[in-house]
């Protein structure tokens, strides 16, 4: 919350028809890097929310969203995808590259839609613990303010399922972004 009221962060997250990565290079006027902790694959449990048979292969990727010239960190994210349902050239850029998710999507035109999904607290702030928090580069420095979890679907079918956490550098570029 600002002095001013709640955050508009829920509402423009919300309301943005485009990926978190293009809305938060708009917010913060720089690109924004993916810092991937980890990346593998694992056999699917039953009845998740990629909708896959259970035993097939999702790949778990953590990731930290920072800006690509300031390194500040802006979202810690937990993802899960079957890297089936992508085109060769995306599944590859994933794998390859420092790209945040947002931007594979853009540069191979996958259009895609997201609907939101239940889990532990979406929209509730938590405080990340020492291991996340370490890995955001953030340790104890900035606060998660939102959080939210979701789906995409390209060509009906749920390809990644997403659950980020929002430091408060978000809300900082929001605030700085929005007139008063």
């Amino acid at each position: 919350m600002t002095a001013s009221g709640p955050s508009p962060l829920p509402r423009l997250l919300r309301d943005n028809p485009d990926t978190v990565t293009h809305l938060l290079e708009e917010l913060t006027g720089e690109p924004l890097v993916a810092d991937v902790v980890r990346q593998y694959s694992l056999p699917a449990e039953a009845r998740n929310a990629l909708r896959v048979r259970a035993g097939q292969s999702v790949t778990h990727r953590i990731a930290v969203l920072k800006g690509g010239v300031t390194m500040v960190p802006y979202v810690y994210a937990e993802s899960a995808f079957v890297p089936a349902r992508l085109p060769e050239a995306a599944r590859l850029q994933l794998e390859q590259t420092s790209d945040p998710i947002g931007r594979v999507l853009a540069a191979h035109r996958l259009t895609h839609v997201r609907e939101d999904t239940p889990a532990s607290g979406p929209g509730t702030p938590r405080e990340l613990d020492d291991t996340e928090a370490g890995a955001a580069g953030a340790a104890g420095a900035s606060a998660i303010v939102w959080s939210r979890a979701y789906t995409l679907s390209i060509d009906d079918l749920p390809v990644f399922a997403i659950c980020e956490w929002f430091f408060r550098s978000v809300q900082h570029a929001v605030e700085r972004s929005t007139p008063v």
